[in-house]
């Protein structure tokens, strides 16, 4: 193939942070008094549980489904834009997709739903039991909700949770961070307001008020998990390495904080932590991670059954991307270039799944640069020279996996370089968050029009349903994710409702889904593993859930040797400017989804 260099380091670099939110378009409907507040941790009793379920096995089974639902082959078919070489509009707009044309967008415009998806159980009603959710979406939602037990005192669709009893036997100290009374937790954010005070806006609500909330509500109304309380602890992790320090020693330096200072048994994130830290805490620590990014496959191997993220490996996600991509016949007669950073872990994955996926299918990958981060959240080493490169080698398909700050300085640079909309077409997957319409939207507000229109047509695979809020022909949440918009509303000292179907809101009703979601997996875990456990008890009750609640309840789910929870990717388009009038980020720019027509499941 063309050549490879790795950039060298540049010192002289601006220093910003990587941000990370939650999935977008998820949430909870309104209801009629969800914005007031309690001094407890109030809800409703388990006598009014609607939805118990049945046991069954999670979505790693064959999928089956209504018409068109969701197809169970990888990969799908073709993406909006992912035939055509430009980014216009017209481009963009593609089968199944619901664009409204140029001057004429709406939140209401039409939508092409695929068979099956907007009936309840089109032919086989009758199989399903009363106690299973009747996903309305059809198809393989279907199969994956017969497999939830919905009397689980931390598996209702109703509250977070219900009080479940004493325990048979007394309750006593089993390990470290495991006490008769009390079990350690600890709360892993990062500094997001170091990036607000740089202008980066984080609109994400309040991570810390979330996860404290869903702790007292489990600690008050619901007894703590089997008696014992939770003990959450607070550690913060820099965002930005600086004064010499760079970003990955902070994040151990973290990791020690919680793991030997607060003895925490599981660690939840819903911000970021990458880099060496998480074997800090799994390999080195024996304590529990569970986070919701992408993660090299490498270091949740070496995690030994400790770390578990709500996604996919990086490999998986770029694998399929590639495959993805291969499938629609939109890389034939391309030159193409793949940009990674150096960030721990992350280029040799990039290597090892996306560019060998391309190469093997005789793609010509012409360029594969990797970006020095000089130990920061941002990596502009080397960059005009990676772009100069493109130049060179006439790229005209692009896979940048680089982060979420370090993107819109990389398209700013092709823009300068002399790049225009239409010269090349972008691929790019959900790892680093650019799933997460936020993040897209720092392309144009850092970058410019220039660089939002060379932006615009791109195609992501993602595991959330981005963007989908705003097709009124789709519900504006699932039960799980309206579940937690409301409990978190009523029993936050915060007291804030956000609005799924609010560009301003949604990312932030999305943050409290993912808060929601992670700590429900570690709760579930705790309880499964019996009144008195060891840690090693814990970590094999984690393993061993099924399925799982993610985001808009998609498919996801745990099993023995199975920690990436996402079951599911799905494209969806990156537009410049949004075509739906008044709805699209701060940015004016938005991610339209396809239909599940196009849901690959079985990716992990």
């Amino acid at each position: 193939m063309g050549g490879r260099t790795r950039i060298g380091r540049s010192w002289g670099v601006l220093l910003v942070a990587l941000v990370l939110s939650a999935s977008c378009g998820g949430g909870g409907e309104t209801a009629g008094d969800a914005t007031g507040t309690t001094d407890g941790a109030g809800g409703p009793s388990p006598e009014s549980t609607s939805d118990p379920a049945g046991e069954s096995s999670p979505i790693g089974g064959e999928a089956t489904g209504a018409g068109d639902t969701a197809s169970a082959d990888l990969p799908a078919g073709g993406t909006p834009s992912a035939a055509d070489t430009t980014s216009s509009a017209e481009s963009a707009a593609g089968e199944g997709t619901a664009i409204p044309p140029d001057g004429e967008g709406s939140s209401a415009a039409p939508t092409e739903v695929p068979a099956g998806a907007g009936e309840a159980f089109p032919d086989d009603a009758a199989a399903i039991p009363d106690n299973v959710y009747a996903d309305p979406r059809g198809g393989v939602f279907v199969d994956f909700q017969r497999g939830f037990d919905r009397d689980h005192p931390f598996g209702s669709l109703d509250a977070f949770c219900f009080p479940h009893g004493e325990p048979a036997e007394p309750l006593r100290a089993t390990d470290a961070g495991i006490g008769a009374e009390t079990i350690t937790f600890a709360h892993m954010r990062t500094k997001i307001e170091e990036i607000v005070d740089m202008g980066f806006a984080a609109p994400v609500g309040d991570p810390t008020d979330m996860f404290d909330t869903f702790t007292r509500i489990v600690n008050e109304r619901c007894g703590g998990v089997w008696g014992r309380q939770i003990d959450l602890r607070l550690v913060e992790v820099a965002a930005l390495g600086v004064g010499g320090t760079d970003i990955d020693t902070l994040r151990n330096a973290a990791c020690i904080e919680a793991t030997e200072d607060h003895e925490a048994v599981i660690l939840v994130n819903s911000t970021s932590f990458q880099g060496t830290a998480m074997l800090c805490v799994t390999e080195e620590h024996d304590s529990a991670l569970i986070g919701h990014q992408a993660l090299p496959a490498e270091y949740v191997q070496r995690g030994g059954g400790r770390l578990f993220t709500t996604a996919t490996t990086l490999e998986a996600n770029l694998r399929a991307l590639a495959e993805y991509a291969i499938s629609t016949g939109a890389l034939e007669g391309r030159r193409v270039g793949v940009v990674a950073p150096n960030t721990p872990g992350e280029a040799e994955a990039t290597e090892a799944s996306l560019v060998a996926t391309l190469e093997a299918a005789g793609t010509d990958v012409a360029v594969f640069d990797v970006l020095d981060c000089a130990g920061t959240s941002i990596c502009i080493g080397g960059m005009a020279e990676s772009v100069q490169r493109l130049i060179e080698e006439r790229v005209d398909v692009l896979f940048p996996t680089v982060n979420a700050i370090t993107l819109p300085a990389y398209i700013t640079e092709m823009a300068t370089q002399g790049f225009a909309a239409g010269d090349v077409r972008f691929y790019n997957s959900d790892f680093n968050s650019h799933g997460n319409e936020v993040v897209s939207s720092l392309i144009v507000t850092f970058g410019g029009e220039a660089a939002g229109a060379l932006y615009d047509g791109t195609v992501l695979l993602v595991h959330g349903d981005s963007g989908r809020y705003r097709l009124t022909e789709y519900p504006a949440a699932t039960p799980f994710d309206t579940m937690c918009m409301r409990e978190y509303a009523e029993n936050s000292a915060i007291g804030e409702y956000y609005d799924p179907r609010d560009p301003d809101e949604t990312i932030k009703q999305g943050m409290v889904g993912l808060v929601c979601s992670v700590y429900r997996v570690a709760l579930r875990g705790l309880y499964d593993a019996g009144p008195n456990p060891t840690r090693a008890d814990i970590f094999a009750a984690l393993e061993n859930l099924g399925p799982v609640d993610l985001v808009s309840m998609l498919p996801g789910s745990l099993a023995p040797g199975k920690w990436t929870m996402g079951d599911s990717l799905q494209p969806v388009t990156f537009r410049y400017p949004c075509p739906f009038e008044d709805m699209g980020a701060d940015a004016n720019t938005c991610h339209v989804p396809s239909d599940y027509s196009e849901l690959q499941v079985k990716v992990n």
